[in-house]
C-alpha cells in the first residue's frame, strides 16, 4: 500500500512540476522603435493617435506561416516605441494616410530602430498664425492643401476638412470638442489655395460660429484633411502641426 502511495505522489509531483514548466517562457523585452518622416520635406508625419492614424502591423514568422497578427500605433508626431516585443523573425507592415508599404521581413532581438519615409497623400501647412477673437470667441486659421505623392494611383479627391479644437493636446479626429471645431465640406476645398478657417462650426462654415466659453482657457487646435478612400476600412486624416492657443473673452 505504501508503494502504491508513493508511485502516487511522485507522478502528482511530476504533474505539478510539468505544469509549473509552462511559466517558465522569457517575457516580452526586445524593443522595436523609431519614427515616420514625409519623404520629400524630412519633417515628421503628423497624425492621429489610436485606429485613425497610423497602424503597425506584426507578423511573427518565427512558429508559424500563418501567425495571428499584432498591431500597435505610432505617436501624433509619428514616431513609436514598442518594448514588450518576443525576440523573433518579423513581417511588419506600417498602414496609414500615405502610399502603402510594402512588408519587410527582419529579426527583433535587443533594440531595433526604424526610420520609415513615407509619401503622405495630402500635405497640409499653416499659413501664419491663429488668429484669437477674443471680442466673438472664436480663432480664424489659414492653411493650404496640397498633394503628397506623384503617384497616380493615390491622388483621390478630396473629402472633408476639419479645424479640431480640443482641451487635450493629442487633438485629432478621435480627441475634439464637437462645439468648437469646424467642418468643411468637398466643396469648399480646393488645392492649393489659402483657405480660411473661424472656429465653433461644426455643421459648416455658414452658420453662426460657437463661442469660446467666457473665461480664459486654452486650447490644442489641429487641421485635418482626408480623401475619399478608406485606409485599413477607417478614415484617416493627414494633419497639420497642432498649436495652443488661448481665450481671453471680451465678451
Amino acid at each position: 500500500m505504501k508503494k502504491i502511495l508513493y508511485a502516487f505522489c511522485g507522478l502528482f509531483a511530476l504533474s505539478f512540476a510539468s505544469s509549473c514548466g509552462v511559466d517558465n517562457y522569457a517575457l516580452p523585452e526586445e524593443t522595436f522603435k523609431g519614427a515616420f518622416i514625409d519623404k520629400e520635406t524630412g519633417e515628421p508625419f503628423q497624425t492621429a493617435v489610436g485606429g485613425t492614424g497610423i497602424r503597425i502591423r506584426m507578423m511573427e514568422y518565427s512558429w508559424s506561416d500563418d501567425p495571428t497578427p499584432y498591431d500597435f500605433y505610432a505617436k501624433a508626431d509619428g514616431t513609436f516605441q514598442n518594448t514588450k516585443v518576443f525576440k523573433g523573425t518579423y513581417g511588419v507592415t506600417p498602414e496609414g494616410p500615405f502610399v502603402p508599404l510594402e512588408e519587410e521581413i527582419f529579426d527583433i532581438k535587443g533594440v531595433v530602430e526604424k526610420t520609415y519615409e513615407v509619401e503622405p497623400l495630402l500635405r497640409i501647412e499653416w499659413i501664419g498664425e491663429p488668429v484669437v477673437d477674443n471680442d466673438n470667441g472664436t480663432v480664424t486659421v489659414k492653411v493650404r492643401i496640397t498633394r503628397g505623392t506623384d503617384n497616380p494611383d493615390w491622388q483621390h479627391p478630396l473629402a472633408e476638412a476639419w479645424l479640431f479644437v480640443s482641451e487635450n493636446s493629442h487633438v485629432a479626429d478621435n480627441n475634439y470638442s464637437p462645439n468648437y471645431s469646424t467642418h468643411l465640406s468637398a466643396e469648399e476645398l480646393e488645392f492649393g489655395k489659402e483657405i480660411t478657417i473661424v472656429s465653433g462650426c461644426p455643421k459648416g462654415m455658414g452658420e453662426t460660429p460657437i463661442a469660446f466659453p467666457s473665461f480664459s482657457r486654452k486650447y490644442a487646435i489641429r487641421v485635418g484633411v482626408r480623401t475619399n478612400v478608406q485606409i485599413t476600412g477607417q478614415n484617416k486624416y493627414n494633419y497639420t502641426t497642432s498649436k495652443i492657443i488661448t481665450t481671453d473673452p471680451n465678451y
